[in-house]
This record gives C-alpha cells, structure tokens and sequence, in this order.
C-alpha cells in the first residue's frame, strides 16, 4: 500500500517532464546570402541565446546582423524572448523565436519546458542541457527549407 501511494505521488512530478518544442519552418525560399536583421532583446538574460541565433542564421548562408532598432528597409527581421529558470544552476526555460518577411511572420520556433517542482522541467535532466543544444536543431528545422528552396532558385 505504501509502495502504491508513493508511486502515485510521483505521477503528478513525472508528468509534467515532457518539453514543447514547436517549429514553423519558412516555407518559401529565401535567397542565399540575404540578410537577416536581429532585432536585440534587451531584457533577456540568457546569455547564449542571441549567438545560438547567429551562428544558425550564418550555417545556412545566411548574413545577420543585429540592431536595437531594425531598419524598416529590413526585409528578413527576426525576434526573440527567452527565460531562465534556476535548480541548482540556470538554464533556458523558454524561448519564442519569430521570423518575419516585411511584417508578415514566416516562421517561428517556440521552446519551453513544463511548469513542474524542481525549478521547472520536473525531473527531465535534459533541462540542464545548453542552450545550443536546445535551440540550434530547432533554428535548423525553422531554417532548412528557407534555404533549400533558396538553393534551387539559383
């Protein structure tokens, strides 16, 4: 009896592991070497978030360049938020990523782990991940058919 009230006291805990990860990939092609504006985030704290972004653009042919402010003959801009959370070290609890052509969004990765004990995440070790490790599959998801189609239109 005892074995089975523990084992349902854990379900609630064990639930809640499983981690959003959402992507809407561009479905049109943009051109190889197009320029892709950054719009800076100045009030996130994930340290690593904005070079994640970066270095995804430049992997596929693409040139960003980060501004506080976009220039509105921006063609390609992108945004983005993210949060952390703490146990026992931060991490990157969640993000929202949004690519737009003028101001229309064409894609989108959305990032976040359960709200569960234990600083969020539950007890899924792979919170703790960095945040490369989280976010740079799904920048490739998101940009993996703007650049293949790109490539065909050459």
């Amino acid at each position: 009896m005892k074995r089975a009230l523990i084992l349902l006291g854990l379900v609630p805990v064990l639930a809640g592991c499983s981690i959003t990860r959402n992507v809407m990939p561009v479905a049109g092609g943009i051109e190889p070497g197009a320029v892709i504006c950054v719009e800076d985030n100045p009030r996130v704290t994930e340290p690593e978030i904005l070079s994640v972004i970066t270095n995804s653009i430049s992997s596929h042919g693409y040139k960003p360049k980060i501004y506080r402010d976009v220039p509105d003959d921006c063609a390609y801009r992108l945004t983005y938020v993210a949060y952390r959370k703490w146990d026992f070290t931060t991490f990157l609890s969640q993000a929202d990523i949004r690519l737009f052509e003028d101001n229309e969004m064409i894609g989108q990765v959305f990032y976040k782990l359960p709200d569960a004990p234990f600083g969020g995440g539950g007890l899924n070790a792979s919170k703790w991940a960095s945040t490369e490790e989280k976010i740079a599959p799904l920048m490739d998801e998101l940009l993996r058919g703007a650049s293949e189609t790109g490539e065909l239109g050459t």
